[in-house]
């Protein structure tokens, strides 16, 4: 099963998106600082490290991400509101979970 972040707004409205999203962000910071290709054994490994320690996805999306990055992954679970989710974003409420949960 894939995991995936639930953000809730503080409006309520709720959003999933995969992680594999955020761990593929950060392997493109890290591979533009230590010099490695994308699709690289390097690559996937700094992938996989992401997505085995869940405090590295929470704090890449959290420290390194805006909510513009995420949008285009992100499935709405809840109905949409005219909102400001790019200034809310840093007061979401982040959990991990499976995709599984919200099909």
């Amino acid at each position: 099963m894939e995991k995936c972040l639930k953000i809730r707004f503080p409006n309520g409205d709720l959003f999933v998106v995969p992680a594999r999203v955020i761990a593929d962000h950060r392997a493109e910071y890290y591979s533009s600082i230590d010099g490695y290709d994308r699709g690289s054994n390097e690559w996937e490994a700094e992938i996989q490290n992401a997505l085995d320690d869940e405090f590295e996805i929470y704090d890449w999306a959290g420290n390194n991400m805006d909510w513009s990055d995420l949008v285009p992954y992100a499935k709405k679970i809840d109905d949409l509101s005219d909102y400001d989710y790019e200034d809310e974003w840093s007061d979401a409420k982040i959990e991990m979970c499976d995709e599984s949960e919200n099909d």
